[in-house]
């Protein structure tokens, strides 16, 4: 008996030994290194290399039309004026100018005038609603706000302003034209409510300043 169990001791310690000599035989497993993330995160930070595909060009301003070139046609109104002239107010004086704005997006119309009636002041904003439109709208001190559409010509310089048409309101037309002189004749007609004739309620002459 006392040999079976010295046998079974010792052949557990021999076991125990090679267990260990076992253990220490074989690699350890490496943690995983971090050089790897680095590398991907390196990757991922590096400045990704200049294309050589060249870029679309953008359209040039000198290519695109300046805004005043389209209003060559009214460039006969620009500058300062001076005018009289009479019509159903009575005797008139007054000054008005042509001046293009918003970097030569619109023009602006700014006259005054003094009759018997009292003294009369108004301001006119000239647009392109269209590239083949042409509006205006109007303001004055009278508190009227009227719509026109506007139309040029060149033989001779020519500008037709014409209301817009509204149900139960007169209509207005106001011309401007070049005389062979240099002057400008100037004439404003109404049409009474649902009429097609206008007639001439103020007419005169203007001249440059």
């Amino acid at each position: 008996m006392r040999f079976v169990v010295l046998f079974f001791v010792l052949t557990m310690a021999l076991s125990g030994v090679a267990i260990a000599a076992a253990r220490s035989t074989t690699p350890a497993l490496e943690a995983p290194s971090a050089a790897p993330g680095l590398a991907v995160q390196s990757a991922r930070l590096a400045p990704a290399a200049p294309s050589t595909t060249p870029a679309p060009e953008a359209p040039s301003k000198r290519d695109a039309p300046k805004p005043e070139d389209s209003w060559t046609s009214f460039a006969f109104l620009l500058g300062n004026w001076d005018a009289s002239g009479g019509g159903a107010p009575g005797e008139s004086k007054g000054k008005f100018s042509f001046r293009t704005d918003l970097d030569g997006r619109v023009l602006v119309r700014r006259n005054e005038s003094s009759s018997p009636s009292g003294h009369h002041e108004d301001l006119m904003v000239i647009y392109r609603a269209a590239p083949s439109a042409v509006r205006a709208i109007y303001f004055d001190n009278e508190g009227h706000v009227i719509n026109y559409s506007v139309t040029a010509g060149e033989a001779p310089p020519e500008a037709t302003f014409l209301s817009d048409e509204t149900a139960g309101a007169p209509r207005f037309r106001l011309t401007y034209r070049v005389n062979q002189d240099g002057t400008m004749k100037v004439a404003f007609e109404i049409a009474p409510p649902g009429a097609a004739q206008f007639k001439r309620y103020l007419e005169g002459t203007a001249r440059r300043e």
